[in-house]
């Protein structure tokens, strides 16, 4: 017997093909069945079918999160001329006060919540900022950061520092993120991937964010550590002139690659470079707003679907976007995609599977059932109040989804109910009377 059934103009299976006037029922944290109303089975129809004019999706899977930094939302709002003059307003910000890293990462996963997204992939820099996705009885995993890692710190205390994190008590799976190549020793990150591995976690980086980071890989030059001040020129590859490769053979070469990473930002990248990600299985996080905030170029989003990268959505932190809401950052996608030339009518699809799907295969969570609704997965999903026309429905979610969530269901419980918040939302109980015989 399903405890609740949730029925909308629309269900977005992704695993499958839209459904019209359809219900997703859901028995504890699993959905029990989805499909048209109108073949609701009889062991079902003694619950009322709690009806939103709309479209329900799978739970949304932000791949690229820093909720900690959720009390950092002027610097969101704001507009700098690239990654650099970015840092050094986020530094100042930094320093300038103690932060409750707990309450801010709370209050992003609240965000997150509110706009449909139940699987987070969230970088943890501060211990205090641990558990604030469980305790918001999200899913998703827990990167533990490293940052700013000569040798010779790493061996003088900070991997020891890291295993003790890495043992401590978690509240939801962990993983690392090494926070870039370009601050971190290649001894440190061989290191840090050779931990995951033997632990079985997965790894989560920066790449290809910064337009100076080609440079320091290929020659040594240290313009991407301005922020590192005399530490910058302890850095080994600085010291040795570079490696003479570029962004992802670098990281490659480090052993960084590979199906347990994904990557956040991918924006400098050329076609041999992103043909090496799509041949090591990495898959990419795209932030299009925040890298518009910071003064990024653009990512070659068009590039990425034609060549058949499976990628992923993030929307970054409160410190370089203005929301954490995931649909703006999916239609931000669209609007690029097709200004770069993409014309295939697979966009909006894709675009869907990106926030969900996707996003769930960069975790490794696909497997289980997250970033899809399918019988005994999770009983993750998001109502969408939008208006449909035709069977668009893909390219209606990508195009008024931003700001249009009205349910959020996470592991079988709501979440988020904004629709008595919304007059305009057409909310109402199907009794057994009014289903389908």
């Amino acid at each position: 017997m399903a405890n609740r059934i949730y029925g909308a103009d629309w269900v977005v299976p992704v695993a499958s093909e839209p459904l019209r006037d359809a219900v997703v029922a859901v028995e504890g944290s699993r959905i029990a069945w989805l499909g048209p109303e109108a073949k609701l089975p009889p062991q079902f129809r003694a619950v009322d079918i709690d009806w939103t004019d709309g479209v329900i999706t799978p739970g949304l899977v932000n791949a690229h999160t820093h909720l900690q930094y959720s009390g950092f939302n002027a610097l969101g709002r704001g507009q700098y001329r690239g990654f650099e003059d970015w840092s050094v307003a986020f530094e100042a910000l930094y320093d300038r006060e103690t932060w409750e890293w707990g309450r801010a990462a709370a209050q992003g996963a609240k965000l997150g919540l509110a706009t449909g997204t139940t699987v987070f992939s969230e970088i943890i820099t501060s211990d205090e900022a641990r558990g604030a996705i469980a305790a918001a009885q999200a899913s998703g995993i827990e990167y533990l950061e490293v940052i700013a890692e000569t040798t010779r710190s790493w061996t003088n205390g900070g991997r020891e520092e890291l295993i003790k994190w890495l043992g401590d008590k978690a509240t939801i799976t962990t993983g690392i993120s090494p926070h870039a190549p370009y601050n971190l020793d290649p001894c440190v990150v061989s290191d840090l991937v050779e931990l995951a591995r033997s632990r079985g976690i997965r790894l989560h980086t920066h790449l290809g964010e910064s337009a100076l980071e080609e440079a320091f890989y290929l020659t040594g030059d240290p313009a991407v550590l301005f922020i590192y001040g005399d530490l910058r020129d302890e850095y080994h590859l600085v010291r040795q002139k570079g490696s003479g490769l570029k962004t992802a053979a670098y990281a490659d070469s480090v052993g960084l690659l590979g199906e347990c990473t994904h990557i956040a930002h991918g924006v400098y990248f050329d076609k041999c470079q992103r043909d090496l990600l799509r041949q090591r299985k990495t898959r990419v996080a795209l932030c299009p707003r925040s890298n518009a905030v910071i003064g990024l170029a653009e990512a070659p989003v068009a590039a990425y679907l034609s060549e058949g990268h499976d990628i992923a959505v993030g929307t970054d932190s409160l410190a370089s976007a203005p929301s954490l809401d995931l649909m703006a950052d999916v239609k931000a996608l669209a609007e690029i995609a097709r200004k770069q030339g993409y014309r295939e009518g697979d966009l909006w699809t894709r675009l869907v599977q990106a926030a969900t799907s996707g996003g769930a295969r960069a975790l490794g969570m696909a497997k289980r059932g997250y970033g899809a609704l399918i019988e005994g997965g999770p009983a993750d999903l998001a109502i969408f109040a939008i208006d449909v026309t035709g069977d668009e429905v893909e390219r209606a979610l990508v195009e008024q989804g931003e700001g249009r969530c009205v349910l959020t269901v996470a592991q079988g419980r709501v979440v988020h109910d904004g629709r008595d918040k919304a007059s305009e939302i057409e909310r109402h109980v199907r009794s057994q009377d009014q289903q389908a015989p």
